[in-house]
This record gives structure tokens, sequence and C-alpha cells, in this order.
């Protein structure tokens, strides 16, 4: 197994469902609540570990009953949280999720809390032992994988170390920071992923089809990442990167479609989070780019099929069932 180290947020979310989600201004009457525990950064480290790596979880909760709940299902799942620290002064994050039980789409408000204390030195730490393990095993330098639900300084710090240590960097640029991401960051990142709504924000464009995807892909890459990947639910996915040896004298890019997979969809919570999860998995285990995204894309399909985050996360037999037929 390769070696991946996820730094990202441990949230409770607090779920509602409804007929619809609720207009601006309006009281909805919802039909369903349940309490699960979350956030991106558990999420997709569940998901790596249960598509094949070994996993390393960085993050920050505080000492409540909501942190309390998190150590048993990293256990369970054999995730390491020898670097998940407890905050004595702020609680642990919650996240307010309501779901439109028609279609299936979700409205989230994240409220990090002590995601947001993860010191830079805890995930520089993890780094370096992962890199350590890695070595040891022949198994390569390994990958880090974060998003943007901690501090800032705590995955600027991450990115830079990683790149250090020739680690693989993936950053799911979720939520967009209320200030602009630095162009360090991105000339950081050798994926950088982000679905259609965080495409546009970056992006200053409308991403409602294909062709604007593309076209946002390619204003992304002049930002520095080695490759960008728009996920975009019921439209699939795109893959953008420069053309190795183009003709031109300006880099060419290189758009590959990765059409949807056909399920019904219940609840589209963590399907970004299985996407990632899954990706970085597979290219620790040396899978090749293209078919690692195709596996990222099934693992995305199987979670909308259920109910909640880690609950509707996919093991590697549901991922290649859902791909036989293709």
């Amino acid at each position: 197994m390769g070696r991946v180290v996820v730094l990202g947020s441990l949230i409770t979310d607090l779920v509602a469902r409804a007929p619809r989600l609720p207009y601006p201004g309006e009281s909805l009457l919802g039909n369903d609540f349940d309490t699960f525990q979350g956030g991106k950064g558990i999420n997709q480290a569940i998901a790596a570990r249960r598509l094949g790596a070994h996993v390393s979880l960085v993050g920050r909760v505080g000492i409540d009953t909501f942190g309390d709940e998190f150590f048993p299902i990293l256990a369970a799942e054999e995730i390491s949280s020898a670097f998940i620290q407890r905050d004595p002064t702020i609680g642990t994050g919650v996240s307010l999720v309501i779901i439109a039980e028609e279609t299936g789409q979700n409205v989230i408000v994240a409220n990090p809390r002590a995601n947001l204390a993860v010191p830079a030195e805890t995930v520089i730490q993890a780094l370096e032992t992962a890199a350590a393990e890695a070595q040891k095993e022949g198994s390569g330098t390994g990958l880090f994988l974060t998003q943007c639900e901690t501090s800032r300084v705590s995955y600027l710090e991450g990115l830079r170390h990683a790149r250090m240590l020739g680690m693989t960097t993936i950053l799911n640029a979720a939520p967009i920071p209320r200030e602009p991401l630095s162009d360090e960051l991105f000339h950081l990142v050798d994926i950088l992923i982000v679905n259609e709504v965080e495409a546009a924000a970056l992006t200053q464009r409308p991403v409602t089809s294909l062709e604007a995807a593309q076209e946002a892909a390619e204003d992304l890459l002049k930002k520095g990442p080695k490759h960008v990947v728009i996920t975009m639910g019921e439209q699939g996915a795109l893959w953008s990167t420069y053309q190795q040896d183009s003709p031109t004298p300006l880099p060419a890019t290189e758009h590959q479609h990765l059409p949807p997979f056909a399920v019904k969809a219940v609840d589209a919570t963590a399907a970004g989070d299985a996407f990632c999860g899954a990706l970085a998995a597979h290219l620790v285990q040396n899978i090749p780019l293209p078919q690692a995204l195709q596996r990222a894309s099934a693992a995305g399909a199987v979670t909308v099929t259920r109910k909640g985050a880690i609950a509707s996360l996919p093991t590697v037999h549901e991922v290649d069932e859902l791909l036989q037929p293709h």
C-alpha cells in the first residue's frame, strides 16, 4: 500500500432533509434529521483507506462529545490518528446541511472551529513520518492531500514541505477561502480538484457546461498546477493538463471528459470527497492517472446512491462492480 497524508477537517454534520432547497428568507418544513461524523478531511481519508492506501489524518477537534466520536471511527477504519490534536478552548467543527430529496442536491454551511487551529508543525511532522515509512517500505515518497477547511498556514506549509519531500500533492480547493489563494500555492500543486461552483469562483466565469469548464480549466492551469480536474455532478468530470511536446510555441491544453455513471442520486454530500480520496489512493498504488480518474469518478458515483457521508463512502468491491460493465 502507498502512503497518503490527509490534512483536513473533522466536522459533525447536522443534516436536515426537505422536499427541495429553501428559497432565501423561507422557512421550509423538513422531512427528516440526522447527525453524522464528517468533514472533508475524514471523508477523504476514509475513502483513500477503503480503496487501498495506508492513511494518516492530520486535524484538530475540541475536548467535547463531538470530538470524542471521531476516534473510534478512525480506529475501525485503520486510519492513523496520531496527528489529530484536542483543542482545550475551541470546540469541534460543525456543519449544517440541507438536502433536497427530489434531486439529492445539497447546501452546506461549515463552521470549522478547531479545524482552523491546526499547527503547521504538526503537518510537517506527519509528512516526514509518512515519507520515511514509505521509503522503508519501498513505496515511493507518498502523497499529500489537503483542502481549505483548516488554517491557511497549515495547508500552505504542508504543500511546501510535501513538495520538498518529493511527494505528489493534491489540493481540493474547497471551500473557497474568503481571501484569494496565493500564486505560490497553485505552483505547489500537482493536481487541483474543484467542482463547477469552485471553478467559477476561482476564475470569475460561470461554469455551466463542458465548454465553459474547459475555458475555466485553462485559466486555472495558468495559475500553476500541473493538472486540473473539475467535477460536474451529472455532467461527469473534466481533466485538463498541458499537452506534452506541444508543436506550438505556447503550451496547448489537453482536455479529457470523464462521462457520468448512470446511478440514482440520493445524497451528494460526500461525492466530491470520495472522488478526491479515491484518486489519492489509486495514484499511490501506481495506477496511471487516466485510470485513477475513472475509478475516482466511479467512487463518487457510488457515494451519491446512499445517505450520509462516511456511511456512503465505497469499498474497492463496490467501485469494481460499478466499473465492470464499462
